[in-house]
């Protein structure tokens, strides 16, 4: 009887940690926007060492839950027209939210994914074109 309740008093604890303690991908500098946040996590997969990219076109959207919830916001970023012949477009989409403690955004997911050009399903895949 004992053993099972520290197994249950054991899982219910790694549960409450798991719930509480979210991991920090990325961590952005004092008066940074969201925006300026990502292109700083991003460095060169963007731009090159002289910021210049290799697509034709940029999107970016931002995106808070409201205009009262300023403080956590999505934010996708978007290449089109990209020089290599299998991709067709390129997306990143962050999920931040301000620190009021630090002053800074911070990251906490990311997710990469790309529209091939040869697909038979042209929608959005996490498996990089061939």
């Amino acid at each position: 009887m004992k053993s099972m309740l520290v197994l249950l008093l054991a899982a219910l604890s790694g549960t409450a940690m798991a719930e509480t303690a979210s991991p920090v991908i990325y961590t952005g500098k004092v008066g940074n926007a969201p925006v300026q946040v990502a292109f700083d996590y991003l460095k060169d997969r963007v731009a090159n060492e002289y910021g210049i990219g290799e697509y034709r076109e940029l999107l970016i959207q931002q995106k808070s839950a409201s205009a009262e919830d300023t403080k956590k916001v999505s934010l996708a970023l978007q290449m089109q027209g990209l020089l290599d012949d299998s991709v067709k477009a390129q997306r990143y989409q962050f999920a931040l939210h301000f620190n009021d403690e630090l002053n800074v955004w911070l990251i906490d997911s990311v997710k990469q994914d790309w529209q091939c050009r040869r697909a038979a399903n042209k929608g959005w895949t996490q498996k990089p074109c061939q």
